[in-house]
């Protein structure tokens, strides 16, 4: 595995085991297919990242690289490229890739198929098509994992990428990030090292950035939107230093490159 493939192995593991943990807050599915189970899950992808799931109490928690023992399920993917190509199917046939070699699932009998479960749950936020074809708790849930998705972007890239941190180097800026009737968080760049948090409003923050619903925030994150025309048209509100507003957008390319290459991976000719 190659630099570029382990650090977007990461990204995109670490952004579809958290949109499994927030669906387990609001999704019946999942909450029926969860009801009653404790239990500890391990996903990893080649030589790469290894994380966990924890499901407990009704619900299901992702806290990145934190180790759990006595897990009672397990999904290794054995290729990375066919990893990234969960990307483009809304429901993978895991059995078929197990009996193809490319994966490897072990469940004890009482769990059977719940990595499976959860994970074809989860594939159609990486792949809807249309805002215009979710409900509004669709739009908060996806809103909240593409922003997500950027947020634990910055943090891998900025631990890991010498080049990223030469680019952040003497940004010192805490931004944060809102959306009208949807999720928050603040991105906190440091003179080239980056912390964040969802859920949070940082006190006092240079800049406060607000976006008009979800939808629009659906576009910015997703590259289908252009956040100068969106603050043109009011769909973003900016407090504080606009300059220092900027430099997200700017620093987002950084994010956006390993995005386009995991989009370019999953529409590789690796077939299934």
């Amino acid at each position: 595995m190659n630099y570029y493939d382990l650090i977007t192995s990461h990204m995109v593991l670490d952004t579809i085991l958290y949109t499994i943990s927030e669906l387990s807050k609001y999704t019946d599915k999942v909450k029926s297919r969860i009801k009653d189970i404790q239990l500890n899950i391990q996903f990893s992808v080649e030589e790469g990242p290894i994380e966990y799931l924890e499901i407990k109490d009704n619900e299901i928690s992702f806290e990145r690289r934190k180790k759990m023992p006595n897990c009672g399920a397990k999904i290794h993917f054995k290729d990375h490229n066919t990893f990234f190509k969960i990307l483009k199917r809304e429901q993978l046939n895991f059995k078929q890739l197990e009996s193809e070699g490319k994966i490897k699932i072990d469940e004890v009998p009482e769990y059977k198929d719940i990595c499976v479960d959860l994970l074809n749950l989860a594939i159609p936020y990486s792949n809807y098509t249309s805002v215009d074809e979710l409900s509004p708790q669709d739009e908060y849930i996806l809103a909240k994992t593409l922003l997500y998705g950027h947020l634990i972007g910055f943090q891998e890239i900025a631990e890991v990428d010498e080049n990223v941190q030469i680019e952040m180097k003497g940004v010192n800026v805490v931004i944060q990030f809102n959306i009208i009737d949807g999720p928050k968080c603040y991105f906190h760049f440091n003179d080239g090292s980056f912390l964040g948090d969802m859920d949070v409003e940082y006190p006092n923050p240079a800049v406060t950035i607000t976006m008009s619903d979800n939808k629009s925030a659906i576009a910015l994150f997703s590259g289908q939107g252009n956040a100068t025309r969106m603050y043109i048209k009011g769909d973003i509100q900016i407090k504080g230093d606009y300059s220092d507003a900027t430099k997200l957008i700017s620093l987002r390319e950084l994010v956006s490159g390993y995005q386009d290459y995991v989009r370019a991976k999953s529409r590789s000719s690796v077939k299934f």
